[in-house]
Parts: structure tokens; C-alpha cells; sequence
């Protein structure tokens, strides 16, 4: 590798001149006498373009850097992200037991869940008010179509279905009016009604019991449907769907014992103390009449997820200091000219750009400081504890060990501190604000505010290279046409030179042939 010259060659000499006469005469090698000549404009141009290669390089390592700390941050710092440090659910999270066989009730703990035991008694189920079919509504008593892509006109009912003069039918569901056509699907008029907010019902044909049912979408014993028919017959007297008009309230409130305590709720899921309870079924006719949970805090899965974040950071910061400790050949390997790149190998070429790119972000200030900061966040204090993240079982590997500046979590002592002080840890991680001061800042906030600072620093820089690539190329073009018109002018003058011969060997056949006579 080290015995590959600076040039090799000039590869940006234009060799399309018409005017151009190459050795015919005086049989000189004139395409490499002329490459010889112009060998210094050529290393001029080289040189300018291996700056700006450089340039180049260095760009697309920042912005590797950029997209590599942005993945991270829209990952854990985020609170959008799929592994958010930043959400309650990763710092709350309950193991639910029940003592019971049955799966009539199930439990799910929120941020605020209250621990404790819980008696659940289901007395009755919450159901929203409906209309239904009062019967089967095709003529064969089994189904109206064989799909709902079958067109209302098409559909075959035991009444059947009455359009008005225009073609349609017209009807009102809780104050919605709804005005549908011959040829309009049946799945289109149901998706349409229960798309309506202001219905706010759902409506659906069975196929099993051959009949429709339209039912309120929420409200338990408050809910209604209210319907009016317009034009046509799908609703009213001998209707083609066998629903009478009228209001319709039919509903029932859920009732259930909750440690002792009767709770009556609209709906069959609700909330209480931070416990979601959702009922599946009554329980007082069954063997287990009363359903016993206990609900108990998880610090296992915080542990967890703070465990998989340190590790993402441990990844993160590895791949930092690998960029920034490496060691730096740019001198003895500068990037190859395209002359170079022709005396080598693929395989060749690629082991000597990697060689070429090492080092490219070595000694960078801003990557430096990127890393420094984004340690600091784990040895300082944070989210206005007091404390930093050390007093909490996360603490800095030891020197010389593959860990060496690594976070290395002791999952005990982070168990021990959660049990013992909770919101002091969350409030390490979470605590505070992007704009609060740094002490008040928690972990994630304050690796936002270094990632941010980072592509402040950055973006300046990034301009800057922008513009010295902008400039070169500027001047590249220009040393290129120079060099184009040296190159011009020599094989010009080799030009006259061969035609000067061609004169010479004319006049040499001419006397000879004076002289034969």
C-alpha cells in the first residue's frame, strides 16, 4: 500500500481535440510526454481533492453521530418512544394474584394503584340499550344475503324492502338522519350508521338469528336509541328489518361489591384507586361467589427496563469513545486520487479508506464534549434529589475492566432503593424539565439537553465543512480547466512539431527520389 504514488497520472486532461497528432512521426509516446508535463497542476488538483474527500468524510461521521444519538433519544428519551423512560407505566408496575379460579373479574394496575387485598362480588352486568328484530327478517328464515356486499335492492326479506319514489329509504337513529339507495350495500348502510358520532350506536345483521340489533354505544341504564322512520319501510310497522320506531331503553347498570362496598357503574370496565376492573360475568351464581386479589408493586420490571436503558447507553457511549480515541493514519494515508484507485483492488481500495477514515472525529471537540456530558448525567444530581444516580445502585464500572467507563447497575441495591424510596428514583430519572437547572434536571432530561447542545455545536460545524466542500469544488474546476489548457497548449506545440517532420520527411522522399534517377 505505501508504495502507491500521489498521481499516477493526469485524469482530468481533455483528450477529445480534433487538432491533436500523437508520435505519427516522430513515434514519441506524446498522451504520457504530455501527463509528464502537466504532472504538477495535476498534484495541485489532487491535493484540493483529497481536502475536500477529507471534508466529505467528516461530514458523514457527524451526521452517523447525529442519527446514532437520535435513535437513542426517540428510543428511551422520548415520550413517545417504544422503551420511554419518560412514562409512568415504566416505573409502575403491579403483579395481580388471584385467588380465585374464575375468570368473571380481571384486574390491571395503574401509575396511582392502591396495593392491597380485594373482594369482588359481580352482581350484574352493565348492558347498553338496543333495538332488535322482532323476528327473523329473511323469506327462507335463515339469511337475507349470502354477504353484505349484496345491494339493499337485492337483499331477500319476509317484508319486503319499500323504497319511496326516488329510489330510497330514509330514516333517523338519535336525532341522525340516514338516506340510503337501491344499489347501496348492505355493509356500506351499516358501516355508515355506526361510523355516525352523533347516532352513536352500533348496528349489526346476524347471520345465526337472521335478525338486526342496533345498540347504543355506551350509557348502561342512561343510554337510549331513538328511531324514526321517513321514507320507506325499514323501520316501523311490518318493516322489512322488523324494528318498531320509538325510544328504546332497555339498558342496565353494573353492580358489584367491591370489598364490601356496592359500586354501580354504566359501563362493565372502570377505575378505582388506580385498579382497572373489567366485568366478564356474574358471581353469584357461581361456586366462587366472592373473587379475592391482591395487588402488590413490581419492581422487577422497573429494574428491568432501567437495566435495558443503561445497557442502550453503555452501547451508545462504546461506540462514542471508539470514535473518538481512535487512532488517526490521515497521514500516511491520505484518500486515493482516482489514478490510485486504478492500480488497486476493490478489497485493496477498501482496506486502505478504512484505514483513511480512522480518526476522522479522533480529538473532536464536540464528540469530546458529547461524551463527558452524557457521563456527568449519572454523577451528578438530579430531578432536585440531591442525589445522583450512584445512590442508587448505577455506578461507573471500575478502572481497567471491560466496564471501565461503562454504568454498571448493582440490581439489588436498585431493587432495595425502590422498595424503600420510590419516587426518589423516578424522580432521578424524570424528575424536573428540559429548562430546569441542571440539578434539577433528572437522568433523561439531562441527556435531551446534551444531545441538543451537541447537534447545536454541530450544525455550525456542519455549515462550515459545507462551505470549505462548496469552495473546493470551486477550485478544483478551475485548477481542471488549467490544467485542460496546459495540456491543450503542449500537444498543441507537439502538433506543430509533427507537422514540421511530415515537411521534413516529404522534402527527404523528394531529394531521394532526385537522386535515383
Amino acid at each position: 500500500m505505501a508504495g502507491v504514488g500521489s498521481t499516477g497520472g493526469i485524469n482530468n486532461i481533455n483528450n477529445a481535440s480534433s487538432s491533436r497528432i500523437t508520435g505519427l512521426f516522430s513515434t514519441l509516446d506524446t498522451d504520457t510526454l504530455v501527463k509528464n508535463l502537466c504532472a504538477t497542476q495535476q498534484s495541485k488538483i489532487d491535493r484540493q481533492q483529497q481536502k475536500k474527500t477529507r471534508y466529505e468524510w467528516f461530514l458523514n461521521a457527524v451526521n452517523e453521530v447525529r442519527d446514532k444519538i437520535k435513535e437513542f433519544q426517540n428510543t428511551y428519551c422520548s415520550a413517545l418512544g417504544a422503551s420511554s423512560m419518560l412514562k409512568s407505566s415504566t416505573y409502575y408496575s403491579y403483579n395481580i394474584t388471584s385467588l380465585s379460579t374464575s375468570n368473571a373479574v380481571t384486574l390491571s394496575g395503574r401509575s396511582n394503584a392502591l396495593e392491597g387485598t380485594y373482594t369482588v362480588k359481580v352482581l350484574q352486568l352493565a348492558s347498553n340499550s338496543s333495538a332488535k328484530s322482532s323476528g327473523t327478517v329473511s323469506k327462507n328464515g335463515t339469511e337475507i344475503s349470502s354477504s353484505n356486499t349484496a345491494t339493499l335492492d337485492s337483499l331477500s326479506f319476509e317484508n319486503d324492502l319499500v323504497f319511496d319514489e326516488s329510489g330510497k329509504i330514509k330514516f333517523e337513529i338519535n336525532g341522525e338522519v340516514f338516506e340510503f339507495s337501491k344499489d347501496t350495500t348492505l355493509q356500506t348502510m351499516i358501516n355508515t350508521i355506526n361510523n355516525s358520532s352523533t347516532a352513536n350506536v352500533t348496528m349489526r345483521y346476524s347471520r345465526i338469528t337472521d335478525s338486526f340489533i342496533i345498540e347504543a354505544d355506551e350509557g348502561g341504564a342512561n343510554s337510549s336509541v331513538t328511531i324514526r322512520n321517513i321514507s320507506g319501510n325499514a323501520f316501523g310497522e311490518n318493516s322489512a328489518f322488523k324494528i318498531n320506531e320509538g325510544t328504546y331503553k332497555n339498558g342496565t347498570d353494573s353492580i358489584t361489591e367491591i370489598n364490601g362496598v356496592t359500586i354501580q357503574r354504566n359501563s362493565n370496565s372502570f377505575e378505582i384507586d388506580g385498579i382497572s376492573f373489567t366485568l366478564n360475568a356474574v358471581t353469584k351464581d357461581t361456586p366462587e361467589e366472592t373473587l379475592t386479589f391482591t395487588v402488590k408493586r413490581d419492581y422487577s420490571a422497573t429494574v428491568k427496563a432501567i437495566t435495558d436503558f443503561v445497557k442502550a447507553y453503555n452501547d451508545l457511549i462504546t461506540y462514542l469513545n471508539k470514535l473518538s480515541t481512535e487512532k488517526d493514519y490521515s497521514r500516511d494515508y491520505p484518500p486515493l486520487t482516482p489514478a490510485q484507485e486504478d492500480e488497486l483492488t476493490e478489497k485493496q481500495i477498501e482496506k486502505w479508506n478504512e484505514k483513511a477514515k480512522s480518526g476522522i472525529l479522533s480529538r473532536d471537540l464536540n464528540l469530546d464534549r458529547l461524551i463527558r456530558d452524557l457521563k456527568s448525567s449519572f454523577f451528578t444530581p438530579a430531578g432536585g434529589t440531591g442525589l445522583a444516580a450512584t445512590s442508587i445502585g448505577l455506578a461507573g464500572g471500575v478502572y481497567k475492566t471491560s466496564d471501565s467507563g461503562l454504568i454498571v447497575v448493582d440490581e439489588d441495591a436498585l431493587t432495595r432503593a425502590l422498595e424503600k424510596r420510590p419516587e426518589t428514583v423516578i424522580s432521578i430519572f424524570t424528575g424536573g424539565s428540559s429548562s430546569a437547572s441542571s440539578d434539577k434536571q433528572g437522568i433523561i432530561y439531562k441527556i435531551r439537553s446534551t444531545i441538543a447542545a451537541y447537534n447545536d455545536a454541530t450544525s455550525e460545524s456542519l455549515k462550515k465543512t459545507e462551505n470549505n466542500i462548496n469552495d473546493l469544488s470551486e477550485e478544483i474546476s478551475e485548477l481542471e480547466d488549467k490544467l485542460n489548457s496546459l495540456a491543450e497548449r503542449y500537444y498543441n506545440k507537439f502538433a506543430t512539431m509533427e507537422t514540421a517532420l511530415a515537411k521534413l520527411n516529404s522534402q527527404a522522399a523528394y531529394i531521394s527520389m532526385l537522386f535515383t534517377r
